[in-house]
């Protein structure tokens, strides 16, 4: 079974770096830079790496549209040491992104996400105009 958590982070990344200059996102690497592998995102999919890029490219695409996902967005599966990891280079978007969310109650939302230094932060509505107009405009 899909990791949820896993699934929403890398959704709200990947908005977050087309909202911004783009950027690299690593599957299989642990915030601390030690090297996990693929093995355990494999096994909740039942997958091997075809199946779990096109389980990614099936997730981004439903959450951020074909068009990103086909021009703005590569997935390859470089090898370090003898570790298998999943790498998604994100170009930045031609428009802004918007990502569909539940909320604590489970009712979707409209979220707006931005890269802030390391980190995916969403836009509070009050700056949004700005930085759209800014970065997209």
């Amino acid at each position: 079974k899909p990791n949820k958590g896993l699934e929403e982070v890398v959704i709200k990344t990947v908005a977050a770096f087309g909202n911004a200059q783009g950027g690299s996102l690593l599957i299989g690497v642990r915030d601390t830079g030690e090297i996990g592998g693929l093995e355990r995102d494999y096994a909740c999919l039942g997958a091997d790496q075809d199946k779990f890029q096109l389980h990614l490219r099936s997730l981004l695409g439903n959450a951020l549209g074909q068009t990103f996902t086909t021009s703005k967005l590569r997935i390859s599966f470089p090898v370090l040491g003898d570790t298998e990891i999943c790498q998604l280079v994100v170009s930045p978007a031609s428009r802004p992104l918007v990502v569909k969310v539940a909320d604590k109650n489970g009712q979707p939302v409209e979220r707006f996400y931005v890269r802030n230094g390391n980190s995916s932060r969403e836009m509070p509505l009050s700056e949004m105009p700005q930085y759209i107009a800014e970065r997209f405009g």
